[in-house]
């Protein structure tokens, strides 16, 4: 049995499935161990979880004050990258020397990841948690959000510095790496590869493609419905009517008209509307919105899922994984990072209907919710995807991946050092 070590972006939507694969993986009888902001040491250990705190001395890395808005925000937010992944580099191969892991899986966003396993000389695994960074996050130009000028340069640098690793995070990075006596991040894929990368992005979800790693696996969902936190809900205030479930996500905080369009949209038809504000917002300030709907500060996303006759989203990936795995059709309002791309591969697979949020209107949203729930054609596709997922078993294939990988890596390993240790013969 092996120690996996995990190093995870904290954010809900790559915890939530690096927990799930974790629980799988303790099952199996291996032990995990995250390696995580202190912060979410409470988070991490009710899920029964191993948790080792990084950042719990972080006097040596600045602390920035977020400002108002404009350009200082984009500069706000590199500084506070560049921050992190410096913490995680300087404080996690020590933290990983003491506690003796014998591999790591590292959430594809923990843009720090590989340079620790490669300076503590451990295999590891890459997750991709949504649509894989170097499959890029395009989407067509219809199905983009209409962004400000300030937001179309957050996203240039987003994909500049994240997933094409240029601009002032590779040069933090490999700044680091040389002082290592390592070479430039861009060269580890032919130093120190990963065993194997694996995405929760299913196949029978993405575009045909010619040319794919050896090493890369399409799993499936990481969904356990065991380790989501109890969150309290009003459940004696559905009436008995269909169910429309809206959710804008918990990273970002989505601009309040949205909610409301989103009311106004469903009032008059015979349904009854719950909003989850992901935590982000105050839902005191909702209490007027047209036709009553029941809003919550967080809602228990699965449950309501199963009761769901059509689901609201901003087509991030795991509320749309979470959807389809109950064959639920969807409105997609794609809003930014990965979300285009995932509610492509939703359009493709005709398993919804995509509102940019640019050209969002109480009637536009009003026309698709009704299409969605008249048109049994978007249920029954919902529901052959359903199925799909289920057949792919995406927990247990992802895994019988690590597992298989591993057994291999350590087998080459111990081979070779006997090889090593076999004493030279001389000929005559």
């Amino acid at each position: 049995m092996a120690h996996f070590g995990v190093l995870s972006y904290k954010g809900a939507g790559h915890l939530n499935p690096l927990i799930a694969l974790s629980r799988q993986l303790m099952v199996r009888g291996h032990g995990v161990t995250f390696f995580l902001n202190a912060e979410m040491e409470n988070y991490i250990d009710a899920r029964g979880l191993g948790f080792v705190p990084i950042g719990a001395s972080n006097s040596d890395h600045v602390k920035h004050e977020k400002p108002s808005g404009g350009i200082a925000v984009l500069r706000y937010r590199m500084r506070r990258t560049i921050s992190e992944m410096e913490m995680f580099l300087y404080e996690t191969p020590s933290a990983l020397q003491r506690v003796k892991v014998d591999a790591l899986i590292i959430d594809e966003l923990a843009l720090a990841g590989p340079t620790v396993a490669q300076i503590v000389n451990l295999p590891y695994f890459i997750l991709s948690t949504s649509v894989p960074h170097n499959f890029g996050w395009s989407a067509p130009r219809h199905m983009m959000p209409s962004r400000s000028l300030l937001d179309r340069i957050q996203c240039a640098l987003l994909e500049v510095s994240v997933l094409d690793m240029r601009g002032p995070v590779l040069h933090s990075l490999d700044r680091f790496r040389y002082k290592a006596g390592l070479g430039s991040i861009r060269e580890i894929r032919n130093t120190f590869s990963e065993l194997a990368h694996i995405t929760q992005l299913p196949r029978c979800m993405d575009f045909s493609r010619s040319h794919l790693p050896a090493n890369f696996c399409y799993a499936g969902p990481f969904i356990d419905e065991s380790a989501r936190p109890a969150i309290s809900f009003p459940w004696e205030r559905l009436d008995g009517r269909p169910l429309v479930y809206a959710s804008m996500g918990t990273t970002r905080r989505c601009e309040a008209t949205v909610f409301h369009r989103i009311a106004e949209a469903c009032e008059g038809l015979d349904i009854q509307l719950v909003i989850s504000l992901g935590g982000r917002r105050d839902p005191g300030i909702f209490q007027t919105l047209p036709g009553d709907p029941l809003v919550v500060s967080e809602a228990p996303q699965l449950d309501l899922l199963k009761k769901a006759a059509a689901v609201i989203t901003h087509a991030g990936p795991n509320t749309v994984f979470e959807t389809l795995m109950y064959g639920k059709p969807m409105v997609a309002i794609p809003t930014a990072f990965d979300q285009p791309a995932i509610a492509a591969r939703l359009a493709w697979r005709k398993a919804t209907i995509v509102l940019p949020p640019g050209k969002l209107s109480a009637k536009r949203l009003h026309t698709a919710l009704r299409k969605i729930l008249e048109d049994p054609s978007y249920r029954k596709v919902a529901e052959e995807i359903q199925a799909e997922l289920h057949s792919h078993r995406g927990l247990e294939r992802a895994a019988e991946r690590i597992e298989t990988a591993f057994k291999q890596y350590t087998e080459s390993r111990a081979l070779s050092n006997i090889h090593s240790a076999e004493p030279r013969v001389e000929k005559e």
